[in-house]
């Protein structure tokens, strides 16, 4: 008969932490699937007029352009090809502005959309959060022409008006040299991958601990 020793203890708290950190992986997979299910049906609605009260991502909005501001060119690679994300600051009032994603640009062709002025009068998509800046992204230098991430503080000062939190991912007919953004939900849902990792390491820990008492005895 095993008698209990405090490494036996040991190795039955940790299997039984790392159990519940697969079980909560796979609550956590659950939640995302309705997440991703709820946030699908929000694409498959009809946009509304928009409102600086928005304030949840994949709203369906339309948006009654007003001035614009000068565009910010933001670099993102698109399949290894080198271009920019068009993003337009549009007024909402005499205040505050919103900023537009307008789709991607290759490079070769940013001089062409560089003094472009935008004449769509309804603007259509849907709201995303601004993607925030994290440790590996470069510092801006904004004595070139392109960006490589949305300063909200900088654009507050320089157009000195507040700036609605939320992106408008632009989905209808643009600026032919632009190529459009399409109704795509970005959130990732590793967790499966995450809950079998976390439940095999508990198998091989419970089997080493098996093994080890059997060699202990």
């Amino acid at each position: 008969m095993f008698k209990i020793k405090s490494l036996d203890i040991f190795f039955i708290f940790f299997v039984l932490v790392i159990f519940l950190l697969g079980t909560w992986q796979i609550l956590r997979l659950n939640s995302k699937k309705n997440l991703i299910s709820q946030l699908e049906v929000n694409l498959k609605k009809n946009s509304t007029s928009f409102n600086k009260d928005i304030n949840k991502e994949y709203t369906k909005v339309k948006f009654k352009k007003n001035k614009s501001n000068p565009a910010i060119f933001l670099y993102q690679l698109k399949k290894g090809e080198i271009g920019f994300k068009v993003i337009v600051p549009y007024d909402i009032d005499n205040s505050s502005v919103v900023l537009i994603d307008k789709g991607w640009v290759r490079k070769k062709n940013i001089n062409l959309i560089k003094n472009t002025s935008f004449k769509d009068d309804l603007i259509e998509g849907y709201t995303k959060k601004i993607t925030p800046v994290n440790l590996f992204t470069p510092k801006n230098s904004f004595t070139e022409d392109f960006v490589y991430s949305i300063d909200i503080e900088y654009l507050k000062k320089t157009l000195n008006k507040d700036i609605y939190p939320l992106l408008i991912i632009q989905t209808s007919p643009n600026n032919k040299d632009i190529i459009s953004n399409d109704y795509e939900i970005h959130i990732t849902n590793n967790h499966l991958q995450y809950a079998i990792t976390w439940y095999g390491l508990a198998l091989f820990t419970i089997i080493f601990f098996l093994y080890y008492k059997r060699r202990s005895q």
